[in-house]
């Protein structure tokens, strides 16, 4: 519970944000261009942030499409339009520029890129902060979603998925209080290979949630919302078809209808098979 305390402090995110941002400009400066102060400071303050939106709006016409696209055989060319592509201007470019040296558009598959769909299950703890009170649950997921593997060593996915977080009780309020939790998500992930085949991820989505919390003896109240989940881990191949990870997820759930503003941090040991 004390490393998911700490994991929760937002740092985290600049911190994970600026190590890929540093990986990505070192890739990114043997691209042939001196981009004037201006350049600079409007991409930093218009045109990154207008990408970063793009790809997490391309993430929701993604998920909504992805059972037509995979029967379509096209699931990969939409996750690479809609989401791979606009990240890649956001995180892979040097501030001020215009090109991308390794703009995923111009490589082939096979040569420069390697695209796979894949099946991913999630399991571990989670951590509910409701203010003064915590307690503790398993929890658990399936998704579904592509995977990109760039010649830059940059990794990207796009997945959506459903997400049971756990049944936990606040054991410190008399009376008991459990609350269950369900959240479904659509999610988009970016980093790069660190070394040997790993890959450092950095995740951030959109879900959907409902939460049915129950006092023991007393009156049972249901909440639900959109909010916003960020995550870091690390993940690698296992073979030529699998991929397992661990990864820290935090989610926020708030109804302010109904009162309810908690805290979920999740820590999810991942495997997922790829086709």
């Amino acid at each position: 519970m004390q490393l998911m305390t700490a994991l929760r402090n937002p740092l985290k995110i600049a911190v994970a944000t600026a190590l890929l941002g540093v990986s990505s400009l070192a890739s990114a400066e043997r691209i042939d261009e001196t981009p004037s102060a201006g350049a600079m400071v409007a991409d930093a303050v218009v045109a990154r942030p207008l990408y970063f939106v793009l790809s997490q709006a391309g993430a929701l016409v993604y998920g909504a499409t992805l059972p037509f696209t995979l029967l379509g055989g096209n699931a990969d060319e939409a996750a690479e339009a809609l989401v791979v592509t606009p990240l890649q201007a956001a995180f892979v470019r040097c501030l001020g520029c215009g090109k991308i040296e390794n703009e995923v558009g111009n490589l082939r598959e096979g040569d420069g890129k390697d695209i796979r769909n894949f099946v991913m299950l999630s399991g571990g703890v989670a951590n509910l902060d409701a203010g003064d009170e915590s307690g503790t649950g398993p929890d658990y997921g399936v998704y579904l979603g592509t995977h990109f593997e760039l010649s830059d060593e940059s990794r990207f996915d796009v997945m959506i998925g459903g997400r049971y977080l756990g049944d936990i009780e606040l054991d410190d309020l008399t009376p008991t209080t459990t609350t269950t939790a369900k959240s479904y998500q659509i999610v988009s992930r970016f980093g790069r290979e660190i070394f040997g085949g790993m890959d450092l991820m950095f995740k951030l989505g959109l879900h959907h949630w409902t939460a049915e919390t129950d006092v023991d003896g007393g009156a049972t109240t249901n909440s639900s919302g959109n909010d916003f989940l960020w995550g870091v881990g690390v993940d690698g191949d296992l073979g030529d078809s699998f991929r397992v990870g661990l990864e820290y997820t935090s989610y926020k759930l708030e109804d302010t209808d109904k009162n309810f503003d908690v805290s979920l941090d999740a820590l999810d040991l991942n495997i997922s098979y790829m086709f």
